[in-house]
C-alpha cells in the first residue's frame, strides 16, 4: 500500500517570505497593531553578526540558487546562536529544501524550527506530521511514531497522516493499531468523496491475517468485497478465511456454499473439496451437485473426483427418498437435532421451501447449535430470495460463525443473485 504522496512539503509550509526584510519587520512597521504583527508569525530579533553571515544565503535564495543557499547555510550554521536566529536560518533551509525536493534537509529544517519553540501554533501540528513522515521514510520508527502521534493529538486529521501511521504500525508489528489507523484513513477518503483504493483493503486483510485475528480477517475481507465484489476477490477472501483457522467441516461447508453462490469456485480442487466436505457431512446430493457443476465446465480425468462422483451418485436416490420420513419424525422428536439435519439436507438439494420450516422447528425445539442452525436458515432464506428475512437471521449468528455470517450478509447487501 502506498501513501497518498511522497513526503515533500508544499510551499505553504515555508512560513511567509524568507527574505530578511520579511523575517524581521522594518522599523517603520513596529508601530502597527499587535494583532496585525502577530498574524505575520514570530517577531524575531537578529544580531548584526548573524545578518552579515546570512547575506550570501539571502542572495542565493533571491537569485533562485537554492542548492547554493543550502551550501551556504551549512557553512554558517554556527552563526545562529539564539532561537530567533536558528528559526530564521532554518526557515531559509526549509524554503530551499522544498524548492530542491531535498527530503533530508526539509526534515532537518523542520526539526530545528520546532526545537526553537517559535513555530506558530497553527502550523505546529502540520510540522509534526511532516517531521514524522520524513522520519518514517528514513526508517527512524521511534521518532516517526512520536511525531505523528503529536500531530494527531494536536488535531492534524488527514488521510495521509492515518495512512502513514498504519504503515508505521505495520512495520512495528502492531496490527491492531495499524488497522485502527487504516480505518480512519478510509473514513477520511470516503468523506472526501473519493474511492478507496483496492490495495488499502488488501493491506488491512494482510494485517489481520498475519496477526491471526480470524474475525478481523473476515471483517476486512467483507469491507473489500463491499467495495470490489469480483469473483476473484470473493474466492481470495473465502479461501483466506477458510484457511485462517480450524473452522471445522460444518463451517467449511457453508463457506463452499457461498463460493458457489458468488461464482468463486475455481479449478478442480475447489469443486472436489466442496464435494468431499458435503459427503462427509452426510449430503451426497450436494456433493454430486458440486461435481456436476465441475463437469458442466468440461470433462475431468481426475481419478479422485471421478471415484467420489461414483460414490455419491450411488447414494442420492435412497438419501432423497428417506427425507420425507425424516421430515415427519422431526416434528415429534424430543429435540431439534433431526429437524436440523433434515433441513440441512433439503438445503443441499436446493429445496428451500422445505428446509426453512424444518430449520425453524429445530431452533424452537432446541438441543442444537443455534448459531449453526441460524447460519443454515439464513442461507436457505437467502437462496430462496427472502433477502431481508435472511439478513435478520444472519445478524443473530455469534461465536465462531460470526465470520461466515458476515460474508453472507455482505453478499446479500450487494444484491445477492446466486450463480448456480
Amino acid at each position: 500500500m502506498k501513501v497518498v504522496s511522497k513526503a515533500t512539503l508544499g510551499l505553504a509550509l515555508a512560513l511567509g517570505s524568507v527574505s530578511m526584510m520579511a523575517a524581521v519587520p522594518a522599523q517603520a512597521q513596529k508601530d502597527k497593531k499587535e494583532k496585525e504583527a502577530a498574524s505575520k508569525g514570530p517577531q524575531l530579533k537578529l544580531s548584526k553578526e548573524f545578518r552579515a553571515a546570512m547575506a550570501p544565503v539571502d542572495a542565493a535564495s533571491k537569485a533562485g540558487d537554492y542548492a547554493g543557499a543550502l551550501t551556504a547555510i551549512a557553512g554558517i550554521e554556527a552563526s545562529a546562536t539564539t532561537p530567533d536566529e536558528k528559526y530564521v536560518l532554518n526557515q531559509y533551509r526549509l524554503d530551499a529544501a522544498v524548492k530542491t525536493q531535498n527530503a533530508k534537509e526539509q526534515s532537518k529544517a523542520i526539526d530545528n524550527m520546532l526545537a526553537t519553540g517559535l513555530v506558530p501554533a497553527s502550523e505546529s501540528a502540520k510540522f509534526q506530521f511532516y517531521l514524522g513522515k520524513f522520519a518514517y521514510q528514513a526508517n527512524d520508527l521511534a521518532k516517526a511514531e512520536t511525531a505523528l502521534g503529536a500531530a494527531a493529538a494536536a488535531g492534524y486529521d488527514t488521510t495521509e497522516l492515518h495512512l502513514t501511521q498504519a504503515q508505521l504500525y505495520s512495520k512495528q508489528n502492531k496490527a491492531p493499531q495499524a488497522l485502527a489507523a487504516l480505518e480512519k484513513a478510509i473514513a477520511g477518503q470516503k468523506a472526501s468523496g473519493q474511492a478507496v483504493p483496492a490495495d488499502w483493503y488488501a493491506f488491512g486483510i494482510s494485517q489481520a491475517y498475519k496477526s491471526k485475528d480470524i474475525p478481523a480477517t473476515a471483517r476486512w475481507s467483507s469491507m473489500q468485497l463491499a467495495a470490489y465484489p469480483t469473483p476473484e476477490n470473493w474466492r481470495q477472501a473465502l479461501v483466506l478465511y477458510r484457511d485462517s483457522g480450524n473452522l471445522g467441516r460444518k463451517v467449511e461447508l457453508d463457506v463452499f456454499r457461498l463460493m458457489r453462490a458468488t461464482n468463486s469456485l475455481a479449478g478442480e480442487r475447489d469443486y472436489y473439496d466442496y464435494a468431499y466436505v458435503a459427503n462427509q457431512d452426510g449430503l451426497p446430493g450436494e456433493a454430486k451437485t458440486a461435481i456436476d457443476l465441475l463437469k458442466s465446465k468440461g470433462a475431468t480425468s481426475n481419478r479422485s473426483i471421478n471415484e467420489l462422483y461414483t460414490e455419491v451418485s450411488g447414494k442420492v436416490s435412497a438419501d432423497k427418498a428417506s427425507l420425507a420420513t425424516e421430515e415427519k419424525r422431526a416434528g415429534s422428536a424430543p429435540n431439534g437435532v433431526l429437524a436440523a439435519g433434515t433441513g440441512n439436507a433439503y438445503l443441499g438439494y436446493g429445496e428451500y421451501a422445505k428446509a426453512v420450516p424444518l430449520l425453524q422447528t429445530a431452533l424452537t425445539k432446541g438441543g442444537v447449535d443455534a448459531d449453526e442452525v441460524n447460519t443454515r436458515l439464513g442461507i436457505a432464506l437467502a437462496l430462496s430470495g427472502q433477502k431481508e428475512e435472511a439478513k435478520k437471521v444472519f445478524t443473530t449468528v455469534k461465536g465462531a460463525r460470526t465470520g461466515i455470517a458476515q460474508f453472507w450478509l455482505t453478499w446479500l447487501n450487494q444484491g445477492a443473485a446466486p450463480a448456480a
